[in-house]
C-alpha cells in the first residue's frame, strides 16, 4: 500500500479541514445557497443512484465486514495475499472510519448548513444536536475508496477510485448537508485510519508473495 499516496490526501485534508474550521465554511455554504447551483440534480440524482448501488442507503456497514471476510478468505487460501491484504485494510478502514463517524455527530452535535441557513443563528452550530460533524458519506466512500486506491497499481484506475467520494463530498456541500470542514475530517480521519491498518497488516499478516 503506498504510504505516500495516503501521506499526501491526509495533508490535503488536514488543510481543508484547517480552512474551513478558519472561516470557509461559512461564506462556502452561503455561496451555494445563494449562488443557485444549490441543490443540482447532477448530484442530487447521481448520489442516490450512487448511495442505491453501493448499499450506503440500506445496508451503510455491511461493506466493510464484506471486504474483511473476503480479505480473510484470500489470506487463508494463499493464493492472493496481496489482495488479502487490500480487502482486509479497507474494511477495517472503513468500518473504523463510520464507527468514529457515528460517535463524533453524537458528540458535536453541529446542525448541517441548510438548518442553519434556514434559522440564521451562526451563534447555535455546535453541541446542538445536528448531524452535520463528520461526514457519513465522506467516511463510507473514503473509507473504503482510499486504501483500495492507495494499494492500486493502475495509476488511471487510482484516480478514478479516488474521484467517486471526490464526487460524493462535493455532492454533499452542494446539497447544503456538509460544511467543508465536515467532510475533509472525515477523508483526514480516513487517510490516518489506513496508514495505521496498512501499518498493523503488513507487521501481522503474511508478507504477499513475489511474481
Amino acid at each position: 500500500m503506498d504510504r505516500r499516496f495516503l501521506l499526501g490526501a491526509a495533508l490535503i485534508a488536514a488543510v481543508l479541514m484547517t480552512v474551513g474550521f478558519l472561516g470557509a465554511d461559512r461564506p462556502l455554504a452561503e455561496w451555494v445557497h445563494a449562488s443557485g447551483v444549490a441543490n443540482a440534480r447532477f448530484f442530487d440524482w447521481g448520489l442516490y443512484a450512487l448511495d442505491t448501488v453501493s448499499g450506503m442507503r440500506f445496508w451503510i456497514f455491511a461493506i466493510g465486514w464484506i471486504a474483511i471476510v473476503a480479505g480473510a478468505i484470500e489470506l487463508r487460501s494463499g493464493r492472493r495475499i496481496r489482495l488479502g491484504h487490500t480487502l482486509l485494510t479497507a474494511g477495517i478502514v472503513q468500518l473504523a472510519a463510520l464507527e468514529t463517524m457515528v460517535a463524533g455527530k453524537d458528540f458535536f452535535g453541529r446542525h448541517r448548513p441548510y438548518e442553519v441557513l434556514a434559522s440564521g443563528d451562526w451563534t447555535q452550530v455546535w453541541f446542538a444536536g445536528g448531524g452535520s460533524f463528520p461526514s457519513g458519506h465522506s467516511a463510507f466512500y473514503f473509507g473504503l475508496l482510499l486504501p483500495l486506491a492507495a494499494a492500486c497499481p493502475i495509476r488511471w484506475l487510482r484516480y478514478v477510485l479516488v474521484a467517486i467520494p471526490v464526487y460524493v463530498v462535493l455532492a454533499r456541500i452542494d446539497l447544503e448537508k456538509h460544511f467543508l470542514s465536515d467532510v475533509s475530517a472525515s477523508a483526514l480521519m480516513v487517510a490516518l485510519y489506513a496508514l495505521f491498518a496498512a501499518w498493523l497488516t503488513e507487521r501481522w499478516l503474511p508478507a504477499p508473495k513475489r511474481a
